[in-house]
């Protein structure tokens, strides 16, 4: 085979890598916890755990345009969407009930996890799951100021 047909298949190779590397580090993301967290019991509301913010139009997490945003400097100084939050704040609760893990491998599943539920949950069960959890109570305490944030 000749060089720049080797270069070629090089190039491929490595944007294929590149493309699959988001999807692939997803699924090692949920292979690394434990079960899968439930969604509240509860009539659904369709509203922000802590806010009146209503819960229309919202597209679901993948790992590609989680990835995506760190390139984007518009999407960087956006506030992150409350459904995205709450899915986060139910992912980390249900990692804390796991045994712990390395910091890296912490991030990867929780990540993982904020993806799955986003596109496995409406946004009224991330709602009323992020409610069950006194998610709002928690966070609330944190953006006190002189709370526990503050050193």
């Amino acid at each position: 085979m000749r060089a720049a047909g080797k270069a070629w298949i090089s190039v491929v190779v490595l944007v294929a890598g590149i493309v699959l590397l988001p999807g692939l580090l997803y699924l090692l993301g949920l292979t690394l916890v434990e079960g899968r967290p439930q969604p509240a019991d509860r009539v659904p509301s369709g509203v922000a755990a802590c806010t009146s913010e209503p819960r229309t139009g919202y597209q679901p997490m993948n790992p590609w345009h989680f990835i995506a945003r760190f390139f984007d400097k518009d999407v960087m100084k956006k506030k992150v969407p409350e459904v995205e939050r709450e899915a986060f704040w139910i992912a980390r609760r249900h990692l804390w009930r796991q045994p712990q893990q390395d910091m890296l491998r912490w991030h990867l599943s929780s990540t993982a996890l904020t993806i799955w539920i986003t596109q496995h949950w409406s946004t009224a069960q991330i709602a009323d799951t992020a409610r069950k959890e006194d998610f709002c109570r928690a966070w609330s305490k944190r953006r006190v100021p002189g709370g526990p944030m503050r050193k």
